[in-house]
């Protein structure tokens, strides 16, 4: 009678197949952060990116207009009166960040052009015109915050995650001079009261200004930084400082200087004027003694509001810093732990004194 050769076969036991499910957990926990890691990189890379068209576009706008474009603009030139909702800086440079198309489209006259909420023809039509569309150059990959934002019955808007820098306030051992008034912005909007500015910076309400304006050296002075990320209120929980009104409003006054040209107490969109350290809107609480006034919540007054407080200031998602256009149009991962005197230099355009490294 013939053996059998058959053999019985031996499968995996129990604890052999945990130990390989275990050491696969293991693999996955230790690649998941190389991953995230190598993703932010990529996101990162391309908010630079992003912030290098941005720098690009300002200075080809100046090729063509021997200036930068305006900061921000009422929808009337005569000093001493209140007038409707002009435009932003974003508006003019739409032609250098492949968007021709639509600025060709938008009206630049009329009372309230710049407010796509309103019911005004000028209005109306520009919203229409940028109405549900994303401008990829004006969105941080990294950002959680919105990319479109309600615009009323005109649809939805694209709301910037980068922001102009108007000028820096008083502090930490740096004023401004005679050429650039500081003022308080105390009458609008209940969470974004008391707000400080100045005329510092080369995106400035009501002005145009040259390179040559720059006295500092170009390379020492911020034009555009991030405003990429969430506030965090008292309780520690996401607050959006977006605004209500996208990348067209501007402001509703004339800015000027002298008796009745100056109104401190109408807001100024898709423009920040610097007062608090970088990222401040999220690490509030580690430097309380930043708010010169109530310390108990960011969101109440302090320039800091949740439909574009004066000092809102730069805040970015990436980590330990945020990202800025300087006035050469190069971009530069700037520290949130910069010297504050030093922070409030850069943001100024010809005060004179030396910013030493950043």
């Amino acid at each position: 009678m013939l053996k059998s050769t058959h053999r019985r076969q031996r499968g995996f036991t129990l604890i052999e197949l945990l130990v390989v499910i275990a050491i696969i957990a293991v693999l996955v926990a230790l690649l998941l952060p190389a991953v995230q890691q190598a993703r932010e990189a990529a996101r990162r890379s391309a908010c630079k990116n992003n912030l290098k068209q941005i720098g690009l576009a300002l200075h080809n706008y100046h090729d063509n207009y021997n200036g930068f474009p305006i900061g921000v603009t009422a929808s009337w030139t005569n000093p001493g009166r209140g007038g409707g909702w002009g435009t932003t800086w974003w508006a003019r440079i739409l032609p250098y960040i492949d968007q021709a198309p639509l600025y060709n489209q938008l009206s630049f006259e009329g009372t309230h052009h710049g407010w796509v909420h309103t019911a005004s023809p000028e209005g109306a039509a520009n919203g229409d015109a940028a109405r549900g569309s994303v401008i990829p150059v004006m969105i941080c990959p990294s950002s959680p915050l919105d990319k479109l934002i309600s615009a009323g019955n005109r649809g939805p808007i694209t709301s910037p995650h980068y922001v102009g820098v108007g000028g820096a306030a008083n502090g930490d051992g740096f004023t401004n001079g005679a050429n650039h008034p500081q003022g308080n912005r105390t009458g609008c909007c209940g969470s974004s009261t008391g707000g400080r500015i100045a005329f510092g910076g080369m995106l400035v309400p009501s002005s145009a200004y040259g390179i040559e304006k720059i006295t500092d050296g170009s390379t020492n002075h911020i034009m555009v930084g991030e405003a990429s990320h969430f506030a965090l209120d008292v309780n520690d929980s996401p607050v959006s400082i977006q605004g209500a009104h996208g990348w067209l409003m501007g402001t509703s006054h004339h800015w000027g200087f002298g008796t009745g040209r100056a109104n401190y107490n109408t807001r100024m969109f898709n423009l920040t004027f610097i007062n608090y350290p970088i990222n401040y809107v999220r690490n509030w609480k580690s430097q309380p003694q930043r708010l010169p006034n109530d310390q108990s919540n960011i969101l109440n007054g302090n320039g800091v509001g949740s439909n574009f407080g004066a000092n809102n200031g730069i805040y970015s998602p990436h980590t330990g810093g945020a990202q800025v256009v300087l006035g050469d149009g190069s971009v530069r991962f700037i520290s949130e732990n910069i010297d504050m005197q030093t922070f409030r230099r850069l943001c100024t355009r010809d005060d004179g004194q030396p910013v030493g490294d950043f």
